[in-house]
């Protein structure tokens, strides 16, 4: 009886350890993605699309290439945009939309594009360019730091290889010299 409450208590944890993987990939990837996504949005409106015209070729762009991947990003703009289409308030949306991705540049995306609703700002392209910079150097420091997780994680593996090959070149060295 002892053994089956035990896996049950470990079963538990494990799944929830599962679920928080799960949530720190979702929150790695929606973060990986953000330049891209500032990028297009910078693009479409700089080409005189509408913010919501934006999200929905964002969103029609996804579908034709769904195939590939599930992207997590791509999922919450397809969502914004049924939201739109139900007759949400663009302002809702968007503001639905930080709300569901939980990363904090997404709220302060969807806070840009809310209030450029609500009080209709001119210079957005403006602030969106400033913020497209800023997303580039953060997704650069985060390679950089995936990088170096990277390298940290080979140095055991290395240090395996150096110990093999100093076995080697000793084992050889030391029968040479008993002989």
């Amino acid at each position: 009886m002892m053994l089956i409450l035990l896996a049950a208590g470990l079963l538990y944890l494990g799944r929830g350890r599962e679920i928080d993987k799960q949530m720190e990939r979702r929150k790695k990837e929606l973060l990986l993605d953000y330049p891209e996504i500032v990028n297009k949005l910078l693009l479409y409106m700089g080409a005189g699309m509408t913010i919501r015209n934006a999200f929905a070729k964002m969103g029609e762009d996804y579908k034709k290439q769904q195939k590939e991947r599930r992207r997590y990003i791509y999922e919450e703009i397809l969502i914004t945009c049924h939201e739109l289409q139900s007759g949400r308030s663009e302002k809702e949306a968007y503001e639905h939309f930080g709300r569901r991705c939980q990363v904090q540049v997404y709220m302060k995306l969807s806070t840009l594009l809310s209030q450029n609703i609500r009080k209709g700002s001119n210079d957005l392209l403006s602030i969106l360019r400033q913020e497209a910079d800023n997303a580039f150097a953060e997704r650069k420091n985060m390679a950089r730091k995936l990088g170096e997780e990277a390298g940290t994680k080979l140095l055991l593996p290395m240090m395996m290889m150096l110990c093999i090959v100093m076995v080697i070149i000793m084992i050889p060295a030391y029968f040479s010299f008993v002989v």
